[in-house]
């Protein structure tokens, strides 16, 4: 439920820092043995098996009302699973089930963390603070869109063709693993402000040494990079169409540079995906039913011998996000005991 009287505490944040995230299509359902409480749980059972998770869990920013960027690919996410079949993302019902377990996993963490519940004012200001922000991240687009396209290529088609749900589970944790191992050990990321390009490092390495009883060991550290970001704030124009972000709309309008860690994004996925692997080894816990994306039409099923260039602009990410409705989801949080 939520408070109505003054919190006197919340999250600690930076105001640099940009708090970029993205959504991505989990094939576990939530383990439920984590939560200690009966409302927790009760919050937990209602996400169960909703598999488009917030990475990295901004629930700080929720809590407190402040900015988050949502990453979005700048163009359709789709991909053929044969000859006569495209698959697409609809990008509204996804990120309309990705806001729903980031708002029921705020609830649950500022009970645990603060002995607070989410207030609907803060959370209503969250959302019309991030809906219109832009960052210019064009490489974490191109790969979040990877993501999704490696869900498509494996399980969805696996589903359609009748094939080995388990099998398409394991080399699609393995190509998401693959792609940011890969993207971590070139160490390196394209910032994009104005017109200005620069490659950077996404962390330093720095050489250490340590006495281990009558041993020095020497190890190598890790120190992850703060990065700039280009930030667009498109409330006063409502969110420009695809067209401009490929002219100087966008080039001459506004912006402000803040800051974020771009290894923390392909860390925490990967950490995902290589514990994924291992519950699929085991294969002691039953997968999520990709399903219910289709049911709900957050992967749709197009015929490739009709569709036509334009017919995938409705299915474009760069909007304002208008139809998304955190009010539905707000209400069944304050319903759940």
């Amino acid at each position: 439920m939520f408070q109505t009287d003054k919190a006197h505490y919340k999250f600690k944040t930076y105001r640099s820092d940009a708090s970029p995230f993205f959504f991505f299509i989990d094939i576990y359902p939530v383990d439920l043995k984590i939560f200690e409480t009966p409302h927790s749980l009760a919050l937990a059972k209602h996400i169960k098996n909703n598999p488009i998770m917030p990475l990295p869990m901004r629930v700080d920013r929720v809590f407190n009302g402040e900015s988050s960027i949502i990453i979005r690919p700048n163009s359709p996410v789709s991909f053929p699973l044969n000859e006569s079949i495209l698959a697409i993302i609809n990008p509204i019902p996804f990120i309309q089930l990705g806001i729903e377990n980031l708002l029921f996993f705020t609830e649950i963490r500022s009970q645990q963390r603060l002995l607070r519940s989410l207030k609907k004012q803060k959370a209503e200001e969250w959302w019309e603070n991030s809906r219109y922000l832009y960052g210019n991240l064009r490489q974490i687009e191109e790969d979040f869109s990877a993501f999704l396209k490696a869900y498509l290529y494996t399980i969805i088609k696996a589903r359609i063709n009748e094939e080995d749900i388990t099998g398409a589970a394991i080399e699609y944790c393995e190509i998401v693993n693959n792609l940011c191992k890969e993207k971590m050990l070139k160490n390196k990321i394209l910032v994009e402000i104005k017109d200005s390009q620069e490659s950077v490092k996404l962390y330093r390495e720095k050489k250490t040494k340590s006495r281990e009883k009558l041993n020095i060991v020497k190890k190598m550290e890790y120190h992850p990079e703060l990065i700039d970001i280009e930030v667009f704030n498109f409330s006063d124009i409502s969110f420009p169409n695809k067209k401009d972000f490929s002219n100087d709309i966008i080039k001459n309008y506004d912006s402000r540079v803040a800051k974020y860690i771009p290894l923390l994004l392909y860390d925490d996925l990967q950490e995902c995906m290589i514990q994924n692997i291992t519950l699929l080894e085991k294969n002691e816990i039953e997968l999520l039913c990709p399903s219910f994306l289709l049911e709900n039409n957050v992967i749709i099923l197009l015929s490739s011998e009709k569709i036509e260039d334009n017919d995938l602009d409705k299915y474009n990410w760069l909007s304002d996000l208008n139809e998304v409705n955190i009010e539905g989801v707000l209400n069944s949080i304050t319903h759940i005991k």
